[in-house]
């Protein structure tokens, strides 16, 4: 063989080798990115006013009031134990779009304004480079608090007390943002009012549900008010009419609810989005012989629903563990590829979840949850509450008493442990005023106006 001939067979084989050895690592680094967890770019925030859990399919309830929603859950992580920190529409949803207690965002009654240092999820998500988006059911939501801060679109759909069709124009609104805006990276926040106050629903839910009765509850917010003013009293028949009326509406907004999941299923849209179902309070059927919600912290009315579903989670995973509301906002920011501006009281719930890493959440009796509530939303949290594990102390500031319980022997809620307990009582009682302690000085935007506190009576929320 000439030495030319050999010269130009070690250059062949030479630049095949090379050839080999990138093909093999562009292959080993193509891999690498496919499996390398990508950011999400769409995410659908949905927040059911009134929800309880315990009404829903996935969480055990024997009733067919959430077919769709189960659907969903069954491709989701779902949380267990969630207690929201109020247990009413303003706070609640304050603590859910910024990750803090009521006594640090200082939404908590509706004279106030959310302080310009605290940044929201929209602000958050733009400064990542989402289009921020918004569709609002509730006064309380509309562009008067400060939570509208970050959003590129905010639209405030009035809701009626009295109304019984269901909330299409939100369904319509958030469809018509995902098709304008879905192939950019989008935050999209959808608010519910169809399970709160009045409980009225079209005819077909309520024949579902509604059993036959001949009592006086009609399920409308000015009979229930009299109810809690005690001028009238409704019995455990009437509670149980109450939640026939309350689950026929559960049922319909499960069905709109899938007219937005059937949108986003045809566009695939759906496969590619981090979608998260929540609530910000329950509901009161007579449990403690109250009704309606805002006065007290009973399971019935701050435990809610969490679903997540999303690329890399978990499909039918439940955590048993107790969380919090004010856990997403520091669960979806890093999802997001943001970062909080300030420390935030919630925790990055993906441990718990499978999904990636976070933070390391406190196990089970190490971490306290709190709640503040107010008894007729002008007076600041005259009922404070605190979750530590197992136990879960309630305090009225104006009375000073105070009512502990055993939630894993206990969840109804029915037997007092305070005189049993003392040690165990004064131990809470340590750490909620140390909590409070921490509270911040709150920015007052003035009263509400004439219409707005008229809208507010229908509404049942002042007197």
């Amino acid at each position: 063989m000439t030495s030319s001939r050999r010269r130009h067979v070690r250059v062949t084989w030479g630049l095949g080798v090379t050839l080999a050895v990138v093909t093999l690592a562009a292959a080993a680094w193509i891999a690498m990115v496919a499996r390398r967890p990508t950011t999400p770019r769409l995410f659908v925030l949905v927040s059911i006013d009134t929800l309880r859990p315990d009404h829903l399919g996935c969480y055990g309830y024997p009733r067919p009031t959430s077919p769709h929603l189960d659907a969903l859950a069954a491709e989701s992580v779902v949380f267990d134990d969630v207690t929201s920190p109020a247990p009413w529409t303003l706070p609640a949803h304050a603590s859910l779009l910024t990750g803090l207690y009521p006594s640090h965002h200082t939404l908590k009654t509706p004279e106030r304004m959310l302080p310009a240092s605290v940044a929201t999820l929209a602000d958050l998500f733009a400064s990542a480079g989402f289009v921020t988006a918004a569709v609002v059911n509730s006064l309380y939501l509309s562009p008067r608090s400060g939570l509208e801060r970050g959003f590129n679109h905010y639209l405030y759909v009035e809701e009626r007390a009295d109304q019984r069709e269901p909330s299409t124009r939100i369904t319509d609104q958030a469809i018509a943002w995902l098709r304008e805006y879905g192939g950019a990276p989008l935050f999209l926040f959808v608010h519910y009012y169809d399970v709160h106050g009045d409980y009225r629903s079209l005819p077909q839910y309520e024949a579902l549900f509604v059993r036959a009765y001949t009592g006086r509850a009609d399920g409308s917010t000015a009979q229930l008010l009299a109810a809690r003013r005690g001028d009238i009293v409704l019995d455990a028949r009437d509670a149980a009419h109450l939640v026939d009326l309350y689950d026929a509406g559960v049922r319909q907004i499960d069905d709109e609810l899938e007219r937005l999941w059937s949108f986003m299923r045809t566009s695939g849209l759906l496969g590619r989005a981090v979608v998260v179902v929540t609530s910000d309070h329950g509901e009161e059927f007579l449990e403690h012989g109250g009704v309606l919600h805002g006065r007290t912290q009973f399971q019935e009315v701050v435990r809610v629903p969490l679903l997540i579903r999303g690329p890399g989670v978990p499909a039918g995973r439940r955590v048993a563990e107790p969380v919090s509301l004010v856990d997403l906002a520091p669960t979806l920011i890093p999802l997001a590829g943001a970062k909080a501006a300030s420390r935030l009281d919630g925790t990055d719930l993906r441990p718990l979840m499978g999904s990636a890493q976070g933070t390391a959440v406190a196990a089970p009796g190490e971490r306290n949850l709190f709640g503040e509530a107010d008894h007729n939303n002008e007076q600041d949290d005259i009922t404070r509450m605190v979750r530590s594990g197992r136990y879960k102390l309630h305090y009225n500031r104006l009375t000073r008493a105070s009512q502990v319980f055993d939630l894993s022997i206990d969840p109804g809620e029915r037997t007092d442990l305070v005189a049993a307990r003392p040690e165990l009582t004064r131990g809470l009682l340590q750490t909620l005023e140390a909590f409070k302690a921490s509270a911040v000085e709150g920015t007052w935007r003035g009263e509400p106006s004439p219409e707005e506190i008229e809208k507010l009576r229908s509404l049942g929320y002042v007197k």
